[in-house]
């Protein structure tokens, strides 16, 4: 009697031990898709390599990376649910939510340090413009709302400059033409463009990188219904990013042609491009926010606050 008593105990452990063995793989198989847009950029290396190398699959979660020529594109994409994720600014989140669409910062991405910066203003090679003094008065082409113009009016104000004629030219490369074929004084161009205008002949006046503070910076947006539903592969996400961070900063040789490549760095500059050191996934900081919310305020762009605790979220 014993015997059938320890018997039957056994055969009930068995059985509980073969329901939870068949459990786990199927817990397993039920991978989360995040479907992430990105431009042709040095911002959005890191998500290459992951999605190339396995990461993504490594931490559970199938991406599925779509390319974007523009950042219109992409934005729209984001605001009718076609995409999840996406590298933006932080003044395009702020601009999108004050529109009603639920994006949020889950991460910094380039420009914790001042040296990450992408942005130059840039004079025509033949004017007489050698310092930021001498842009008083002077054309000036960005694209105005964005952070375009927000980075050139925090250079400018940096060195005390107040007198500029803005010149509306959305396009960068019709900026960067109208630059060197001196239709315009001055323009601000984002890297790698600037590089190449500066090989072509323009001068460079200043860069983001000549402030002591960061001014601007590239972050990791989520749409915030998929944050609320999937934390736990936002989270993942994150964690693959992260790993192909370190192995960028740790073998960027290994990697250059292919950032040379996916960044579409012009073969003029290719040699002698840097490619960027990227920090970590991280809180994007409540000072860059607050910073790029005011000006924008001042601008009349929004038409209510958009509290930093809203639009920037961090799953530790």
């Amino acid at each position: 009697m014993r015997w059938q008593l320890v018997l039957a105990a056994v055969a009930v452990v068995a059985v509980l031990f073969a329901g939870c063995q068949t459990e786990k793989p199927e817990k397993a198989s039920e991978k989360v898709e995040i479907k992430v847009g990105l431009l042709p950029i040095e911002d959005t290396f890191p998500i290459v390599i992951a999605d190339e190398e396995g990461l993504f699959e490594k931490y559970g979660i199938e991406v599925e990376v779509i390319p974007f020529q523009s950042a219109l594109e992409r934005d729209a994409a984001l605001q009718a649910g076609e995409i999840d994720a996406c590298i933006a600014d932080p003044l395009a989140v702020i601009l999108l939510r004050n529109t009603g669409y639920d994006v949020r910062i889950v991460s910094l991405c380039l420009g914790a340090k001042p040296e990450e910066g992408v942005f130059a203003i840039l004079a025509a090679p033949n004017s007489s413009i050698n310092t930021t003094k001498d842009l008083e008065g002077k054309k000036i082409a960005i694209s105005s709302n964005t952070i375009i113009e927000y980075v050139t009016d925090i250079m400018l104000k940096s060195r005390g400059v107040k007198d500029v004629e803005k010149v509306e030219i959305k396009q960068i490369p019709l900026r960067m033409q109208a630059l060197l074929a001196g239709q315009v004084d001055a323009a601000t161009l984002p890297e790698p463009l600037a590089s190449l205008a500066v090989f072509r002949g323009a001068k460079l006046i200043m860069s983001d990188a000549m402030v002591n503070k960061s001014i601007s910076q590239t972050v990791i947006v989520f749409r915030g219904n998929f944050i609320d539903s999937k934390p736990d592969a936002v989270k993942a996400f994150l964690k693959a990013y992260e790993e192909a961070v370190k192995e960028i900063n740790a073998n960027p040789e290994k990697y250059r042609q292919e950032f040379i490549e996916k960044a579409r760095i012009p073969v003029d500059i290719a040699e002698n491009y840097k490619m960027p050191t990227y920090p970590q996934p991280q809180p994007y900081p409540e000072e860059f926010y607050r910073e790029v919310h005011e000006w924008a305020m001042e601008k009349g762009l929004l038409s209510k606050e958009i509290p930093y605790e809203e639009a920037v979220v961090w799953l530790s």
